[in-house]
Order: structure tokens, then C-alpha cells, then sequence
């Protein structure tokens, strides 16, 4: 049964037709990513910092769940959920339309992205091949809503899902806060009194991370010209024309 779904998951995405690459298309997709790329890059970068003097804008800047848990408990939940789940959001119909735009062409750059073979790139197809409703509610990530678009998916469907999983993901990272609000404040403390040292910290590990992404040909902050060359590559090594 499980070979059987694995078929027709590659059948779906073989069958894609696109229609021809164009520069507006690319940037419609570069361009927000690099602008939530480069926000993320701040929000890590300043984390210390602004978990104590503006946690919304932390969760803004990136809503890992590292920062939705020590945020959680440090604003009305008014403003926290729908901040928290604006922002998750934000990203998903532009990785959702990429899949659908570009068919397997978006998947193979994607395993490149991720580094072709890795634990990560199976995994994450083969749970989306056998479970693709399930796993939109229960882990709606970016490469998830890509693989989602990629298959053609229904639209509706997926935002239903995406919406409905992100939604309880954000209630229940705001239930954990409240439950344990007592140690994550203690530790949001402890993260005050000592910020200036570790946000020094964290923006040397930030540039850390950019400067050997940038040094591995992986930085995710990518020219529209840099991106339709990586999908051309991605359609070469499948062998036929976007």
C-alpha cells in the first residue's frame, strides 16, 4: 500500500505541466523570501534583545518555536495569537504557489536546498506521499505547503488545512506559556540581565551563519536572476524543460 501512494505521489508530480520560466514569476516568490529571510536573520540576531524589550516584534521578525514559547507568556494572548499566526502564515501561499508554478522542478530545488538524499528530504516526502491532508494540518512548514502546491493540491483544501493546523499550533504553544509561565519567565529574567552579552553572542552567531551559508553556495537570501538559474539547474537534472 505504502509503494502504491509512493507511485502515485511521483505520478502526481511527473504529470505537473508548467507553464515556461519568467522573471515576474521568480519574483514573486524571491522577493518576500528575501525579506523574511533577512527579517529572520534580525529577529535571531537581536533575540535577547528584543525578547525583553519588544517581544512582538521578535515574533514577527521569527516565529521559531523557541520564541513563541518565551514570548508566550510575556503578552495578552489577544495580541499573541493573531500576531503569532499572521506571521506563520505570511510565508505558506508563496511556497504553496511555487510547487504549483513550478511542478518537480520546485521539488528538486528544494532536496537541493535541503541537500539531496538528506534524512530530512525523504522523510519529509514519503510522510507527505502517504499522509498529504494529515501532514499539512499537523506540520504546516514551508517545504510542506511546497510539496502540498507541487502536487496540486486543491486550494481550498490546503489553505483549510494550513490555516486550521497553524491556528491549533499557535493555541497550544500559548497554552504551554500559561501552563509554565513560571519558568519561562524565570528564564526570560535571567536572558534580561544578561542581554547585552548574549545578544553580542547571538549576532556573532547569526553572521557566523550567514558567512558560511554565503562560503557553501546556500545562502537563502537570493537574487530573482539567482533563483531562475537554480530552477533551470533543477529542470536540467530532471531532464526536461520547465
Amino acid at each position: 500500500m505504502a509503494a502504491t501512494k509512493l507511485t502515485t505521489y511521483t505520478v502526481q508530480v511527473a504529470e505537473r505541466v508548467v507553464r515556461p520560466m519568467d522573471r515576474n514569476g521568480v519574483l514573486l516568490f524571491a522577493i518576500p523570501m528575501a525579506l523574511t529571510t533577512i527579517l529572520a536573520w534580525v529577529g535571531d540576531a537581536m533575540a535577547p534583545t528584543l525578547l525583553i524589550s519588544a517581544p512582538a516584534v521578535l515574533i514577527l521578525c521569527n516565529p521559531r518555536i523557541r520564541n513563541l514559547v518565551l514570548v508566550a507568556p510575556t503578552i495578552s494572548p489577544i495580541a499573541f495569537i493573531p500576531i503569532a499566526i499572521f506571521r506563520l502564515l505570511a510565508t505558506d501561499p508563496f511556497f504553496y504557489w511555487f510547487g504549483q508554478r513550478y511542478g518537480d522542478a520546485a521539488i528538486r530545488w528544494m532536496e537541493n536546498k535541503l541537500g539531496s538524499g538528506a534524512f530530512v528530504v525523504l522523510w519529509l516526502e514519503r510522510l507527505f506521499a502517504r499522509t498529504s491532508y494529515a501532514t499539512v494540518v499537523v506540520l504546516p512548514n514551508q517545504w510542506i505547503c511546497l510539496l502540498a502546491g507541487a502536487t496540486r493540491m486543491k486550494v481550498w483544501v490546503f489553505a483549510s488545512l494550513n490555516v486550521i493546523g497553524t491556528v491549533a499550533r499557535v493555541v497550544l504553544i500559548w497554552k504551554l506559556g500559561d501552563v509554565f509561565a513560571s519558568p519561562i519567565l524565570h528564564l526570560n529574567h535571567w536572558i534580561g540581565a544578561h542581554r547585552i552579552e548574549l545578544t553580542l553572542l547571538t549576532i556573532a552567531l547569526v553572521a557566523f551563519g550567514v558567512w558560511r551559508g554565503s562560503r557553501k553556495g546556500r545562502l537563502t537570501v537570493e537574487s530573482a536572476s539567482e533563483l531562475a538559474e537554480e530552477l533551470s539547474e533543477a529542470e536540467d537534472e530532471l531532464g526536461k524543460p520547465l
